[in-house]
C-alpha cells in the first residue's frame, strides 16, 4: 500500500490539495472584510452661479480647487468604483456679498457596498467679488514702414479709442490701457484692419484676462498709406497786350513740391497751378516778384511744400520808359478845357520800340459825360500810335466847364413895332 502511495505521489498531491483549500479559505474571508480606498484631485462644481452672477458677484478664486476623498467598502464593491463616479458640488447662491468663503462642499458617488468616510479639505475656501464695468483706453504700435515709394499720410485712426471690459473689481484695477500693434509693411493703399488687443498693466505686461470679458475683443485700425511723388509748380502770367511772349522770364521757388496720395489722385496731377499774375499790374506795383499761397489738390498731402510760393521776374530785357505828353496832345471835348498841364506816363515794351517813342506818339482824351459845371478830374484814357509797346498805369486829368458866350440875338417879337432907324 505505502509502496503503491509512493509510486502515484498520493501525499503530494494531498497536501497541495489542502493548501489550496486553505488559500481558497483565506481569500473568501478577507473579501469580506472592509477596505479603505483613497481617491485624489476630484474637481468641485459650483453651484449657484447664476444667482451670484445676477446679484453682480462671480468667483475669482478657489474655483479650481481639488479635493481628496476616501471610500470604505467591501473589496468587491470598491471595484466598481472609478474617479468619475464622484460628484463634488458647493453652492455660492447664499453669499450676500463680496469677501473670502470657506464653505461646505458636499461629495457623493453612486456605488453600492460602499460609503464615503472621509474627505480633504474639509472646507472651500473661495473668494467672491464684485463684478464692474471699465473703460480703458487704447494704445497703438506701428510696426515697419510702407514699401519704397509709399508713406504714412498721418497718423493712423483707431475706432473705438476706449474699450469697454466687465470682471471683478479687483481684476480691473489692475488693468491700465488695451495695446494694439499693426503691421504696415505690406500696404500700398489707406486700409482700414481688424486688430485683436491685449489688456495691459500699469508696468506694461499683459494683465491676467481669464475671468474679464469685453463687448469686442477687436478694434479697427485705419492707417492712411499715400504714394510719394513730386510735382512742378506753374504759373499763368498774363502779358499786357502788344508785349511779346519771352520777354519777361522768371523763376518759381520752390520750383516742385513733394506730394502724395492715394494712387488715382496722384496720377491725375501732372502740375500744382499757382494761379495767375497780371504783368501790368505788377510793374505798376514796382515790383520784380509776387508771393502766392500755394494749394495742393484735394487728395493730396505734403510734408514739406511751404504754404507760399514766390515767383521772382526777370524784367532786363524790358524797355521801361516815361515820357512827359504835354496838353498839345490831348484831345478837346466841346463845351471842357484842360486844366492839367501834362502827364508823364510810362511805357513798356522792347527796349527799341521804347526807345523811339516821344510825345507826339500819345493822345489823351477823356468822356465828359456826367460831368458838371466847374472843375473835375476825371480819368484819362491814354494811348499810343505803337501797338507794340503798352501804357502802365492810371492817369487823371483836371478839366474845367467852359462858361456859355453871350449873345446879341434879337428878341422875339411881342406885336408893337420896333422904332424906325435913325
Amino acid at each position: 500500500m505505502m509502496e503503491w502511495m509512493r509510486k502515484h505521489d498520493i501525499l503530494t498531491r494531498l497536501l497541495s490539495l489542502m493548501a489550496a483549500m486553505t488559500l481558497w479559505l483565506y481569500v473568501v474571508e478577507s473579501r469580506n472584510e472592509d477596505v479603505e480606498q483613497a481617491y485624489k484631485n476630484i474637481g468641485v462644481q459650483i453651484q449657484g452661479l447664476d444667482v451670484l452672477r445676477d446679484n453682480g458677484m462671480t468667483v475669482i478664486e478657489g474655483a479650481d480647487t481639488k479635493v481628496n476623498v476616501t471610500v470604505v467598502g467591501k473589496r468587491d464593491a470598491l471595484l466598481n468604483v472609478r474617479q468619475d463616479k464622484f460628484l463634488a458640488t458647493v453652492d455660492v447662491s447664499n453669499i450676500p456679498s463680496p469677501g473670502e468663503y470657506n464653505l461646505q462642499y458636499t461629495v457623493s458617488a453612486n456605488t453600492e457596498g460602499a460609503r464615503i468616510s472621509d474627505k480633504n479639505p474639509r472646507l472651500i475656501t473661495l473668494k467672491i467679488d464684485r463684478m464692474t464695468n471699465k473703460s480703458v483706453p487704447v494704445r497703438l504700435k506701428v510696426i515697419g514702414q510702407p514699401p519704397e515709394g509709399y508713406s504714412l499720410a498721418g497718423d493712423c485712426l483707431v475706432s473705438p479709442t476706449a474699450v469697454e471690459i466687465q470682471g471683478p473689481e479687483a481684476d480691473l484695477a489692475k488693468i491700465e490701457y488695451a495695446y494694439v500693434e499693426v503691421d504696415v509693411s505690406e500696404l500700398r493703399q489707406t486700409a482700414t484692419q481688424r486688430a485683436a488687443y491685449t489688456l495691459m498693466t500699469a508696468e506694461d505686461q499683459p494683465a491676467d484676462t481669464s475671468r474679464i470679458t469685453s463687448e469686442d475683443p477687436a478694434v479697427d485700425v485705419t492707417t492712411p498709406v499715400y504714394k510719394a511723388g513730386s510735382a512742378p509748380l506753374v504759373l499763368d502770367l498774363i502779358l499786357p497786350e502788344g508785349l511779346p511772349e519771352g520777354l519777361v522770364s522768371y523763376v518759381i521757388e520752390p520750383s516742385s513740391v513733394e506730394i502724395k496720395g492715394d494712387s488715382d489722385a496722384l496720377a491725375a496731377v501732372n502740375s500744382i497751378e499757382l494761379g495767375s499774375v497780371n504783368l501790368a499790374a505788377l510793374l505798376e506795383q514796382g515790383t520784380d516778384q509776387a508771393v502766392m499761397p500755394l494749394i495742393l489738390p484735394n487728395g493730396l498731402t505734403s510734408d514739406s511744400a511751404p504754404s507760399e510760393a514766390v515767383i521772382r521776374f526777370d524784367l532786363s530785357r524790358l524797355g521801361d520808359k516815361t515820357i512827359r505828353v504835354d496838353s498839345s496832345q490831348f484831345t478837346g471835348q466841346p463845351g471842357f478845357a484842360y486844366v492839367t498841364e501834362a502827364l508823364d506816363v510810362r511805357v513798356v515794351g522792347t527796349e527799341q520800340a521804347v526807345a523811339e517813342l516821344d510825345a507826339q506818339d500819345f493822345t489823351v482824351s477823356f468822356d465828359s459825360q456826367g460831368l458838371g459845371d466847374g472843375q473835375s478830374s476825371v480819368t484819362a484814357s491814354v494811348s499810343c500810335s505803337d501797338k507794340n509797346v503798352t501804357i502802365i498805369g492810371r492817369y487823371q486829368v483836371t478839366v474845367e466847364a467852359a462858361e456859355p458866350e453871350e449873345t446879341n440875338e434879337p428878341s422875339e417879337p411881342d406885336g408893337t413895332e420896333a422904332p424906325p432907324a435913325p
